[in-house]
């Protein structure tokens, strides 16, 4: 995996099939994730996620509207991930919208644990971020 970061500005991480883009600008970082977050993209993002934090960004939004598949394992480092932002003050908003995602965050209850957008506009236009 080639891993190249630009800030601020746009950074893309390339696997196969799958990509993970991170948007950087003053009001928010953006972490978007496309293709499959499977066992196998679940410690990089795991990481991912935390540098980005250790960045102290005005904001964090998780984008998980380009996924087809995403794990159990996938949404609990989600779900570490926004734990972590709201320890550090960080504000936090995940967004989705496909049956990929939000069928396993209904079978899982975590409805409630999520700062759930359907679209990115709606998750930027949120009072906190």
């Amino acid at each position: 995996m080639h891993d190249t970061i630009t800030r601020p500005g746009i950074a893309q991480l390339a696997g196969l099939p799958s990509r993970t883009a991170i948007t950087t600008t003053a009001e928010r970082t953006v972490v978007a994730v496309t293709g499959e977050l499977d066992l196998a993209r679940t410690d990089r993002l795991a990481s991912l996620l935390g540098e980005e934090l250790d960045l102290a960004p005005s904001a964090l939004v998780i984008d998980l509207t380009g996924l087809a598949f995403c794990s159990a394992r996938g949404l609990g480092v989600v779900l570490d991930a926004v734990s972590a932002a709201r320890a550090a003050g960080v504000p936090v908003a995940v967004v989705a919208e496909g049956r990929a995602v939000l069928r396993p965050i209904k079978a899982l209850g975590l409805e409630g644990a999520l700062p759930l957008h359907r679209t990115l506009a709606d998750a930027t236009e949120h009072h906190d971020l």
